[in-house]
């Protein structure tokens, strides 16, 4: 009798079941429409479907969105690399070092970097870089990028550090290490998955951060979400769609490499916190 009700406990009704349905047909139908018009012949998406790569050939030859897409992943590896060190180091004082009024602070402000709406916190930010001199430039997006992405690596890395067994670090101590390198040698090995993956999502937030790079972007400087901002309002072309495709494709490479570092971090000593 136990085991039923723990079926259908488990069991999805009818209405939740059809919800799911509708929730993931919104997600993905989209994708899979826009997968399909980047293989159409058509421009404009009309039928009969008629399969072509010309719109991917269009894309590396004649396209102007290989500039802003090159600018976004250069602006966006450099937030996530500056994330991941400033991040880690942020991490380790707030586990390690922190005080009892310090360390409740420090979250609640990187916790109101998460909580409050980009679109906030994008016109606080251009008001600050006004007020400071710095203006609307592409140091600017740099740095609105690294503060909104930094809090997602501070949590990922701390939650990690504050698993881990701390007699692993007082052994390494005990035997004549010192501070810097019973972490290096010790704790960085362990928050390693978690390292990269709080760099990986860093990437793909400041990669898609419309509102900041909108707000703080001087005249000229387009990067692929703005460009792709404004050939919407303008009217595309189906290389669009085909760089979508590959957009799309990459990301899925990039949350496969998320699970496989959370599958290897979950074999760690303290690893279901991440």
């Amino acid at each position: 009798m136990s085991e039923r009700r723990i079926r259908d406990a488990e069991a999805l009704s009818p209405f939740m079941g059809t919800m799911l349905a509708v929730v993931l047909a919104i997600l993905f139908v989209p994708l899979v429409i826009i997968i399909l018009l980047s293989f159409n012949t058509s421009p404009y998406g009309t039928f009969p479907f008629i399969a072509t790569l010309k719109w991917y050939r269009a894309l590396f030859t004649d396209s102007g969105l290989l500039g802003p897409t090159w600018l976004s992943v250069e602006l966006s590896l450099a937030v996530a690399a500056s994330s991941a060190l400033l991040g880690t180091m942020a991490a380790v004082w707030l586990d390690r070092r922190s005080s009892r009024i310090g360390g409740p602070i420090f979250r609640l402000s990187l916790l109101s970097a998460i909580t409050v709406p980009w679109l906030i916190l994008g016109l606080a930010m251009l008001l600050v870089v006004n007020a400071v001199g710095l203006g609307r430039s592409l140091f600017s997006i740099y740095l609105g990028l690294v503060a909104t992405t930094l809090p997602y690596v501070v949590f990922i890395v701390a939650a990690r550090l504050h698993a881990l067994d701390r007699d692993l670090d007082h052994a390494a101590r005990s035997l004549g290490a010192s501070p810097f390198a019973s972490f290096l040698r010790v704790s960085a090995p362990l928050i390693l998955p978690s390292i990269l993956s709080g760099t990986l999502l860093s990437f793909m937030v400041s990669f898609n951060n419309f509102l900041i790079q909108y707000f703080l972007a001087p005249f000229g400087v387009q990067t692929l979400p703005l460009k792709i901002y404004t050939l919407i309002r303008t009217g595309y072309l189906p290389d669009l769609n085909a760089l979508a495709t590959l957009i799309v494709g990459v990301t899925c490479v990039m949350i496969a490499i998320l699970h496989r570092l959370g599958m290897r971090n979950a074999g760690l000593p303290g690893g279901s916190a991440l």
